[in-house]
């Protein structure tokens, strides 16, 4: 009598089938997904030179802290009161265009400021990139959304994410690194400046691909092509149009509010976190700066390679939620370690550890959180959500940065990251409570979940 032991993978066959997976998934990317890889690579360095060193550019010119906050404070303000704006003109010239002019004219802004040594200038940069900005950020997840394959987005995001996320890496060490090389010879100024140039020059090659990409029905709705959606919107104009292309007001409106809990926890700390590493207590150099960045943006990029897989084993939300809260921890570290450990080369390697595990267990799932999102609204109502997302998020971490920014002009550097942890917790908390019997709900399409909690069902 024959008998067959069924045998259970090992964690290593686990592992070895979870790639030869995901590398299937990414082989079978369409021209769109590759062509959107190829763009964030280059469009991203930037940001890691820009993260690392402009503030400290501004130091370097004489500058103090609350002039730093200033210029951050009317970047955010100018935020919120273009974002609606932002999503018109996206509406109306359509996602490729916005998102390709967003990043090429914020590139040629970025030049110019990282150029300059008037004040008139470095003020009034950041209101102009913050249109620009949100013209991109508005546009760009809902056209990959809406063009793109549902089998392949998830991975795509991902992927996408990583890339991203490398690409920032390098900018940091770039930042960290030229100014060692060059500082004693040419000075911090001209030292920053080179640095930055070169993430520029990349983020200019990066519109290449871009302009490649080929705009595409949406295939969850073919039948809302591109020609009714255009007509749509000129027959309705203005916000009229954005009231009328909503359908889930309800969603819409909790995923403001949990975001707008982040933009205050991070605006209070992330956009002078070079300043609190540099000029607080722990007092880490350039090349400590850019180590500790480029490892960030490291943590990031493999942590996302992972999303995936979370994806396949729980719900989104879950895997969100999850993700940040072990981040807490982290933020509380950076904070608090200061006060324990003295200044030295100790103290800078446990908040660069910090900081590498706040970024990469905070920002790993952030893929997911596009991607759920993008899923539970109408493709007509994407763009209008983001755009209201980015005017409410924008609003309030204007007044975080000057709460932070003056706590730290004032020699405080632990209390912007206690009021990070708290906004961090109560944002995933309401995320948690809200989203996961709606995720839940559309899964097993039972709607009997959604009522309660996110929806009144009639409404949608």
């Amino acid at each position: 009598m024959n008998t067959t032991t069924r045998v259970n993978p090992t964690p290593s066959g686990q592992a070895r089938a979870f790639v030869r997976d995901y590398l299937d998934k990414t082989r079978e990317f369409s021209r769109n997904a590759n062509l959107y890889v190829l763009h964030v690579i280059g469009m991203d360095m930037i940001h890691g030179s820009f993260t690392v060193l402009f503030n400290l550019y501004l130091l370097a010119l004489g500058f103090d802290l609350r002039f730093i906050g200033l210029r951050l404070m009317i970047g955010f303000i100018a935020s919120a009161v273009t974002a609606m704006p932002a999503g018109l003109v996206s509406d109306r010239i359509g996602r490729k265009a916005s998102f390709i002019l967003g990043d090429g004219i914020g590139a040629v802004i970025a030049l110019i400021m990282i150029s300059s040594r008037d004040e008139t200038i470095l003020l009034v940069g950041p209101a102009l990139v913050a249109f620009f900005n949100n013209l991109h950020h508005t546009s760009e997840a809902a056209f990959m959304m809406e063009n793109s394959k549902g089998s392949e987005r998830v991975h795509l995001f991902s992927v996408s994410t990583s890339f991203r996320t490398i690409s920032s890496m390098a900018g940091a060490l770039i930042a960290g690194l030229v100014p060692l090389m060059f500082i004693d010879d040419i000075g911090k100024v001209d030292a920053y400046r080179y640095a930055t140039y070169a993430g520029l020059s990349l983020w200019f090659i990066s519109l290449v691909p871009a302009l490649m990409l080929k705009s595409e029905e949406a295939e969850e709705h073919p039948e809302q092509g591109p020609a009714v959606e255009t007509s749509s919107v000129k027959r309705t104009g203005g916000i009229r149009s954005l009231l009328v292309d909503i359908h889930h007001p309800r969603r819409i409106a909790y995923f403001v509010l949990t975001s707008a809990f982040i933009s205050l926890a991070a605006g209070t700390v992330v956009p002078l976190l070079n300043v609190a590493y540099h000029e607080g207590p722990v007092h880490a150099g350039e090349g400590a700066l850019g180590g500790i960045f480029a490892g960030g943006e490291l943590g990031v990029a493999l942590a996302s390679l992972a999303v995936p897989l979370l994806a396949a084993r729980m719900l989104k939300v879950d895997a969100i939620a999850i993700t940040r809260l072990l981040s807490l921890p982290f933020v509380l570290a950076l904070g608090f370690i200061p006060l324990f450990i003295g200044e030295g080369a100790f103290l800078v390697a446990l908040v660069g550890l910090s900081h590498v595990g706040r970024s990469t267990i905070f920002r790993m799932t952030m893929p997911l959180d596009d991607a759920f999102n993008m899923e539970v609204l109408e493709p007509r109502e994407r763009a209008t959500s983001t755009g209201i997302e980015i005017a409410v998020g924008a609003s309030v971490a204007a007044g975080a940065i000057y709460v932070g920014s003056s706590l730290m002009a004032s020699g405080d550097f632990m209390t912007p990251f206690i009021i990070m942890a708290a906004g961090y917790l109560v944002s995933t908390a309401i995320y948690w409570k809200v989203f996961r019997p709606l995720e839940s709900s559309l899964r097993t399409g039972d709607k009997s979940g959604i009522e309660p909690v996110a929806e009144v069902v009639n409404a949608d």
